[in-house]
């Protein structure tokens, strides 16, 4: 009888803390070309969870950076939110070497930088990002992503410039 309510207990903590994640959704495509690629998320309680995006590079070109962004139908209250579930990962399941993220302000858009570490093409890799759609309780969401070109070296020289001289500022 003892072993039975340990069961249950173990049994209703677990099945507690995974309901505490929330709705996750997840998504794998090939990326073509640099146009924008919708994604719909159907959410339900508690309405905060992790998109997982897995994407092939088919294109003739290199990689910098990748973008999320959050469109709503009824109410702009569905946001990116900072979670240790924030990550991109290379086609082994690792952690991709130098990235960095940005939630911009408003935090309906969400910024992988990876110029140092391009995705290729013909590479794989997975983006997690952390949505919270408490605020509006809505049913159904979706995604915008997209990619966009490693910069030429000018572009980058100055790119980099700009970035050290607001950094020497503060």
């Amino acid at each position: 009888m003892k072993k039975l309510v340990i069961g249950m207990c173990v049994f209703l903590s677990l099945l507690f803390v995974s309901s505490s994640f929330g709705h996750d959704g997840s998504w794998t495509t090939d990326v073509d070309d640099w146009a924008s690629i919708l994604l719909g998320h159907t959410d339900d309680s508690p309405w905060k969870g992790v998109a997982t995006v897995t994407v092939t590079n088919t294109m003739t070109e290199s990689w910098g950076d990748f973008h999320f962004e959050i469109y709503e139908f009824l109410t702009t209250n569905v946001i990116f939110t900072e979670s240790t579930s924030i990550v991109m990962k290379d086609s082994l399941g690792n952690v991709y070497s130098g990235y960095s993220y940005v939630i911009e302000a408003g935090e309906k858009k969400l910024d992988f930088y990876f110029y140092g570490n391009p995705v290729n093409p013909g590479e794989t890799v997975t983006f997690q990002v952390y949505t919270d759609n408490t605020a509006s309780t809505l049913a159904w969401f979706g995604l915008v992503i997209y990619p966009t070109p490693v910069p030429e070296p000018a572009t980058l020289g100055i790119l980099s410039l700009g970035a050290l001289l607001l950094r020497k500022k503060k």
